[in-house]
């Protein structure tokens, strides 16, 4: 089962946020999602994301 959706914003182990934009399955059975970042796509493991934490605007 997916741990994330699609458009969710999430943080890498690398300390980056992006926003997921595909999720598939690699040869090996790996759960992988494509982060979008400034333009420019990365390829993570599922293992290797966490949440981002949600900032609330004020009114």
């Amino acid at each position: 089962m997916k741990k994330f959706s699609l458009g969710d914003v999430v943080n890498s182990d690398k300390g980056r946020r992006g926003i997921v934009r595909a999720i598939f399955r690699s040869r090996e059975g790996q759960q992988l999602y494509a982060i979008e970042k400034d333009g420019a796509m990365d390829f993570v493991e599922e293992a290797r994301l966490s949440p981002a934490p949600r900032i609330e605007l004020a009114a």
